[in-house]
């Protein structure tokens, strides 16, 4: 396989050409066939025989067929991984989050070992467990793993997929399929719409609707074509990026382990259109085909079987399929994520004298520094300063608010329960605001999913209890009426509107307050935690007997 620029370069160049004038072969075999159906069908007449596109009208189709060609190729190539990447939904990685990082560095590690090329990683936001490369004309190159896959495996089985995935870009491999993808997607489109208008279409003349019959499966053989073609190229290359990620890592157990857990742990949930199955180390919408061995298969899968790729990275391990098994049925994964981080830092000093109450006595005065060093007082407690008449909750007093803040950064949002400032929180590797003192978090809505994938730490068995009460307590809650949501408290973070007490979604029983205007979620002590457990246990709580 070239590894070379100059080798990798070349190849590119034939792959260009070749996609070009097969562009335009495809578009002058259609228009080919179109002119020789209007031929015959409008023009003919009376008259017999078949009539076929004279020399004249076949020259101009072959012009019609450059020029069209030439505008699907500008159409196509334009911000290549920028189009192709949004249609499956990735995203650039979270630089705060510590799964993100661990990523990071693993591609940076794989990069290297290809030559020291520029990859940059990108995340889906699902719970299925695929990986996916990109590349493009200008060599900007792109791996990516689903969170799903970033949340289930170790160290080693991600390593021997991110140097899968960077085969395919060092071989050029990569640029051949993300090309034929961006190439074919048209076709996959055209052929849905005027599928659509086909089911809609109540009225107009025979012809017109014939002629609209007629373009259809036109379409439809063309991405037939362009479907089997990128077939034959993804299966083909398939193997040989296996084989290179071996030379890679050095590792051919950790792919064959990540091969089997990801054929078997929900690959398919990953949101790939069908066009985009061949830029994914496993298909993202598996069929029957998938695991044969003959011409059908060829020409309409585009994976070869997952059964002969593990065979073979076994082979190269000398170890068996029996082997395999046993070791996964052992399998621990360790969390990147050592424990929840805070980020600190000092607070300044403050003057003054102030007395609290405490079990129903005043206490006091004390100064700021001795009231920092007194343990248990809360916003909620009462509070007045040494020579006034005004009390309040300690929340009341900005001057003593950063008693509550101590040892705290800048706040980006204020608790609704305790009016402190909401500390920057790493909860599994996810940064959210958590208050100290009530222990509630904000979590942005695009992060839940991140939370609700990730398994690092086992829930106490009050959790537990709580959790199974709440699943089966579900179908009296949901007499409850939702119609009329109560807004109650205040978003810490946007403070545009009150957010919405109700249930995180309907078919998880767990009550947050979710932001009208910015759609970050609110949980209260323990709700995130009874969040996961339901989700993570839903088949055993909420799905009994087959019936939610």
């Amino acid at each position: 396989m070239p590894f070379t620029f100059v080798e990798i370069e070349k190849r590119k160049s034939r792959v260009i050409v070749f996609a070009f004038f097969f562009l335009i072969l495809i578009y002058f075999l259609t228009a080919y066939l179109l002119l020789f159906i209007i031929e015959n069908w409008f023009l003919r007449g009376e008259e017999g025989g078949l009539l076929w596109p004279s020399l004249e009208h076949s020259l101009y189709a072959l012009v019609a067929a450059v020029v069209i060609a030439f505008v699907h190729w500008l159409n196509s190539t334009d911000n290549l991984i920028l189009k192709l990447s949004s249609s499956i939904n990735a995203v650039p990685l979270d630089p705060k989050d510590l799964y993100h990082q661990y990523l990071q560095n693993i591609v940076d590690e794989v990069a290297i070992a290809t030559g020291g090329r520029k990859i940059k990683p990108m995340i889906i936001p699902s719970a299925g467990m695929n990986a996916f490369a990109l590349d493009d004309f200008a060599g900007h190159s792109i791996i990516g793993v689903t969170e799903g896959l970033l949340a289930r495996l170790n160290r080693s089985q991600i390593e021997a997929v991110v140097a899968h995935e960077a085969a395919h870009i060092a071989s050029g491999d990569c640029f051949t399929t993300t090309l034929v993808c961006s190439l074919g997607e048209l076709y996959e489109v055209s052929v849905n719409k005027l599928k659509a208008t086909l089911g809609q279409e109540n009225r107009g003349s025979n012809r017109g609707v014939g002629l609209i019959i007629l373009i259809y499966i036109v379409l439809v053989f063309t991405n037939f074509l362009s479907k089997t073609l990128r077939c034959f190229l993804s299966r083909a290359s398939e193997s040989r990026a296996d084989a290179i990620a071996v030379k890679l890592v050095r590792n051919p157990l950790s792919l064959a382990e990540a091969l089997k857990l990801i054929s078997q742990k929900l690959h398919s949930q990953c949101g790939a259109q069908d066009n985009m199955q061949s830029i994914f180390i496993v298909s993202p919408q598996p069929n029957s085909l998938d695991e044969k061995e003959n011409l059908l298969a060829n020409l309409f899968s585009t994976h070869p079987p997952i059964k002969n790729r593990v065979g073979m990275l076994l082979a190269m391990a000398h170890l068996d399929e029996k082997s395999l098994d046993e070791n996964l049925k052992d399998f621990v994964r360790v969390s990147p994520v050592a424990k929840p981080v805070f980020s600190l830092e000092a607070a300044p000093p403050r003057t003054g004298k102030w007395s609290f109450m405490r079990d129903g006595i005043w206490n006091g005065p004390f100064s700021f520094d001795e009231l920092k060093g007194i343990s248990g007082i809360l916003p909620t407690q009462w509070f007045k300063a040494e020579g006034a008449e005004q009390v309040g909750m300690a929340f009341d007093f900005p001057e003593l608010m950063d008693l509550f803040d101590k040892n705290l950064p800048a706040s980006k949002g204020t608790c609704p329960n305790c009016k402190v400032a909401l500390q920057e929180f790493s909860y599994e590797g996810v940064p959210v605001l958590r208050c100290n003192y009530c222990e509630g978090y904000f979590v942005d809505h695009y992060k839940i999913n991140r939370l609700l994938i990730r398994q690092d730490y086992a829930p106490a068995p009050e959790l537990v209890r709580l959790a199974k009460l709440v699943a089966e307590s579900k179908d009296k809650m949901m007499l409850r009426n939702y119609k009329n949501p109560r807004f109650v408290i205040e978003c810490p973070v946007c403070k545009k509107c009150k957010m919405s007490r109700q249930f995180f979604v309907y078919s998880y029983p767990v009550e947050i307050d979710r932001c009208t205007a910015c759609s970050g979620v609110w949980f209260d002590k323990t709700e995130l935690e009874v969040l996961q457990y339901i989700h993570d246990n839903k088949e055993t709580l909420l799905y009994k007997d087959g019936a939610f």
